[in-house]
């Protein structure tokens, strides 16, 4: 049995419980003014199944330092849960070195998938479809290829998002493997859609979120300064621009020019960071399957939150309506 397993999920404890010397993994604190003046503590917290953020009112880094706890460290915590804005709050009253022997490792939220067979699925998928074309340029599934190749180590490992989907070590590559697979029957359906282009598209449309964030060894996720002036988008572009302009006469210019448009575009509005809207059929269906498997994340993560019968308190971040857990 994993360690975790030996402990009650905090996402199971009920308005006015409490526990206390719960052991979780600290993954980020800071300190924050209080409207009314003084300070308090935010934290975010895993216990290994789910992350959580919790606030300790009333105290400052000070305090913290001085009970010899920080980030990437296990802590044990007393923990109220508070109603707030028809949702639950979490209150930590007590945080100390914890005495449990647990360790960091027992408590990384992670992919729930091999992220290097994952890896090798999408990539091989994407050879073996360049190998098989010949003609005057090398297709463009050659170019996704290799600029997944070159970022490997960190793309297999990097958060999809920050406090939205699949923001968990391994995040990125999980989404990609997911819309990897709808994207490769979509096409067996819709038989006019650009499979090559496509694919690749699929296959890289968030890899510049390498750069845009950085995930810690603890999981916690943030953004670097280059990230919240261009974002994904742009620089997931620029990407593709630069290699294709490393080798140039290899790949058709047009389908470099619509790889680029599909990244450009796959926020769907500008008012979500996309530069333009999509004006292809696989621009569309890109954006389409990003958000499906985007949206289908949340209603797992709430599904395991709620028992048959329950509805979420408050509608999710990234949806647009109430979770209901059917009845089994």
């Amino acid at each position: 049995m994993a360690f975790k397993d030996n402990y009650r999920k905090i996402s199971e404890l009920d308005i006015n419980d409490s526990v206390k010397q719960r052991p979780v993994l600290l993954i980020s604190v800071a300190e924050r003014a209080q409207k009314n003046g003084g300070s308090y503590i935010d934290l975010k917290m895993t216990d290994g199944f789910e992350k959580f953020d919790a606030k300790m009112f009333n105290t400052d880094m000070n305090f913290i330092e001085n009970q010899n706890v920080a980030a990437g460290d296990v802590v044990d915590v007393d923990i109220t849960v508070q109603s707030f804005n028809n949702g639950k709050s979490l209150r930590i009253d007590k945080i100390l070195p914890s005495q449990s022997g647990g360790t960091p490792a027992d408590f990384l939220v992670s992919a729930p998938i091999d992220v290097n067979a994952a890896f090798d699925k999408v990539t091989g998928h994407l050879k073996a479809i360049a190998d098989s074309k010949q003609g005057k340029y090398t297709s463009i599934t050659d170019l996704a290829y290799n600029l997944l190749v070159k970022n490997k180590d960190q793309f297999i490992f990097a958060g999809a998002a920050k406090g939205m989907h699949h923001d968990i070590i391994g995040g990125l590559m999980y989404h990609t493997y997911r819309m990897f697979a709808s994207a490769t029957l979509l096409c067996q359906v819709y038989k006019t859609l650009d499979s090559e282009l496509l694919l690749s598209a699929v296959a890289i449309h968030d890899l510049a979120k390498i750069r845009e964030m950085s995930t810690s060894p603890s999981g916690d996720i943030s953004y670097t300064v280059e990230g919240q002036l261009m974002g994904h988008l742009y620089m997931g572009a620029e990407m593709v621009n630069d290699y294709a302009n490393a080798h140039p006469d290899k790949y058709d210019p047009e389908k470099v020019m619509l790889l680029k448009h599909m990244v450009l575009s796959h926020h769907l509005n500008p008012e979500w960071g996309a530069v333009r809207g999509p004006a292809t059929a696989e621009a569309q269906m890109l954006h389409y399957i990003d958000q499906i498997d985007a949206k289908m994340y949340v209603y797992e993560n709430r599904f395991n939150d709620l028992k048959p019968g329950q509805v979420t308190e408050k509608v999710p971040f990234g949806l647009e309506n109430y979770v209901y857990k059917p009845l089994e």
